[in-house]
């Protein structure tokens, strides 16, 4: 049986005072997602395994992964076409805004006060230009949109571990705080902090934040490194998932060098707003031609979270409900039955995040369909129950045992 799995990036969230104690979720319109809770089934899953933070390849790692989970830098660099050489460490990079205290630099915004893509692509280019290298050092810096870099580093001889580089914190993750107790103090960490006390000096020089400066208090004046790790293999899959035709959908580059590094068939819409939902759903229904295990993970609702803004995120729900999550439950590309996951993680807490799971035949959706046999019956007396529900919300975390990913995946799977 084909298996469409969508998730929601960014869509969960804790109740907030700006919406009467409702979440962003709560307070959209989603009658797709909806009816799949309503006409499937629903429940509770974490989202974050061990001790990762909140993120798309975790929450990927959690429901398809086995081990460890991989550095999210090479992860980028796969998803952006680059293959990593022996040795060569590749970082998330992003322009931030610090403030300088009297005692403490703090991270004063993670998304260096926004910036458009042409301002990313001219601090990026003028960080390249710019900074000091040694003659047998090669530092790369990609633009990547907005406030968000890759960078890549390679020197001959030079090996570090990836637990060196996890002392980097992704900015998102301590905005407010001081930057002190998340940078790494470890020896071989202490290149990958000059290039970020470098980075702020040339930064002060650039013309077009120098501009800035005439009419704002903070812009971006630093470059933060985090994520980094080294070129490394296919990341394991979970078992079963190694006889599926896989294909990813999504522009998240993290999502889509999962994918390309498993051998998946990979798409990564380029474009924005409606024109990139209608790419990623003509993706996904042309993916279930030749693929038996459909992946699409959207991003814009997380994006808005990183961003602060309510509104926009409530809009990013309604949009993915109407313009993604509705047109797949009518058609989802393809011949014959399928089962349907619909996931959203967290950006920020690691706290269970609701699921719904459905059958689909011809448009009808009803409950996932309970194996058989033995295994059947000891699933039927060992499985936390799940319900149907009237609407897909955080309210199905509550008072329910959460899964884990790999809970899922099995359930997802069974026959």
């Amino acid at each position: 049986m084909k298996v469409l799995v969508l998730i929601g990036g960014g869509i969960a969230d804790r109740p907030l005072p700006e919406l009467e104690g409702r979440t962003a979720l709560e307070a959209a319109a989603t009658p797709a997602m909806d009816r799949i809770a309503s006409e499937g089934e629903a429940g509770a899953w974490v989202s974050v395994s061990g001790k990762s933070s909140p993120s798309s390849d975790a929450t990927i790692h959690a429901l398809l992964g086995s081990g460890k989970k991989m550095a999210r830098g090479p992860l980028e660099a796969a998803g952006e076409g680059i293959d990593l050489r022996a040795g060569e460490i590749a970082c998330c990079a992003n322009f931030v805004c610090l403030r300088p205290g009297t005692t403490n630099v703090v991270m004063l915004d993670a998304m260096g006060g926004g910036l458009s893509d042409e301002e990313g692509t001219s601090l990026a280019a003028y960080l390249r230009e710019h900074l000091p290298s040694e003659p047998d050092e090669e530092i790369g810096l990609r633009a990547m949109g907005g406030c968000r870099a890759l960078l890549t580093y390679r020197q001959s001889g030079f090996r570090m571990p990836d637990e060196t580089l996890d002392a980097f914190s992704p900015p998102h993750e301590f905005q407010g705080e001081p930057i002190n107790s998340h940078l790494p103090s470890d020896e071989p960490a202490k290149r990958f902090v000059h290039i970020v006390n470098d980075s702020q000096m040339i930064l002060s020089q650039h013309s077009g934040m120098k501009e800035k400066l005439e009419t704002r208090m903070f812009v971006a004046n630093s470059l933060w490194l985090w994520g980094g790790g080294a070129a490394q293999g296919p990341p394991p899959l979970a078992r079963g998932m190694d006889r599926r035709n896989l294909a990813f959908v999504s522009p998240n580059p993290a999502v889509a060098g999962w994918g390309r590094l498993c051998g998946a068939e990979t798409i990564r819409p380029r474009n924005s707003g409606g024109a990139g939902r209608k790419e990623m759903l003509e993706a996904a229904r042309h993916a279930a031609q030749s693929s038996d295990f459909i992946l699409l993970y959207g991003e814009e609702a997380a994006e808005a979270s990183l961003r602060g803004d309510i509104s926009g995120k409530i809009g990013a729900i309604e949009a993915f409900d109407r313009e993604v999550v509705a047109p797949l439950i009518e058609d989802p590309g393809g011949e014959g039955p399928r089962r349907i996951l619909l996931l959203v993680d967290h950006v920020l807490s690691p706290e269970p995040v609701p699921f719904a799971m459905a059958s689909w035949d011809n448009g009808r959706i009803g409950p996932p369909r309970q194996p058989g046999g033995l295994f059947g019956l000891w699933r039927r007396f060992t499985a936390p129950a799940h319900a149907r529900a009237d609407a897909f919300s955080e309210k199905l975390c509550e008072n329910q045992t959460a899964i884990s990913g790999k809970a899922l995946l099995r359930r997802l799977l069974a026959a």
